[in-house]
């Protein structure tokens, strides 16, 4: 049923593309026999917007991963590097939250852990909305910032390192199988003293 909605959602703004580009088209030909400038500008704009909606468009039907689709949960790590790391946490973490919020998903925050000057230990958000997880997927590894000390007194250059986790949200619609022969069960018993 979810991808039933969801190919009527592409198939009706696609129409919809398509009804918006021959209105701005008959603007800029209406625009033109009558000398209206200001009429062939305001289409040429509609019509650079809808360039750029086509493309955001284009891109997207290129997420059709099996979990593409799904909610996402995204996981800061601070790395080595003390207060210069946790801090670095700290941006990634507003970066993703304010990346989240200007493409409209709901951005829901499961667990943070405060540094002990500034920044972040750790933190879990929960990112809501369509094909979160594929937009987010590749974002997933280690993040390196070098830039000069706010925290140093001497202004030195400091490297500091944070991970980033993806994970999708799993619900029952995806069927997780795992062959017998992809098991295995080992029974051990401690053989020395103290136990």
């Amino acid at each position: 049923m979810q991808e039933r909605t969801s190919l009527e959602n592409q198939l009706s703004g696609i129409g919809k593309t398509e009804r918006e580009l021959e209105d701005q088209i008959g603007m800029i030909e209406l625009g033109e026999s009558e000398k209206d400038e200001g009429v062939v500008t305001e289409a040429e704009n509609a019509l650079k917007a809808l360039k750029k909606d086509v493309a955001r468009q284009e891109l997207e039907a290129l997420l059709s991963g099996e979990a593409d689709k799904f909610n996402s949960y995204l996981e800061v790590h601070a790395g080595a590097g003390g207060t210069e790391s946790q801090d670095w946490a700290s941006m990634l973490l507003r970066m993703y939250t304010r990346w989240a919020e200007k493409r409209g998903f709901k951005v829901e925050y499961l667990e943070e852990s405060e540094g002990e000057e500034a920044g972040i230990k750790s933190a879990t958000i929960q990112i809501s909305g369509h094909n979160a997880y594929g937009w987010l997927k590749t974002e997933g590894g280690v993040h390196r910032l070098v830039r000069i000390s706010p925290f140093d007194s001497n202004a030195r250059r400091h490297t500091s390192f944070s991970s980033v986790a993806i994970f999708p949200v799993i619900d029952n619609s995806i069927k997780i199988d795992i062959a017998e022969s992809d098991v295995r069960t080992d029974t051990m018993r401690s053989g020395g003293a103290g136990g």
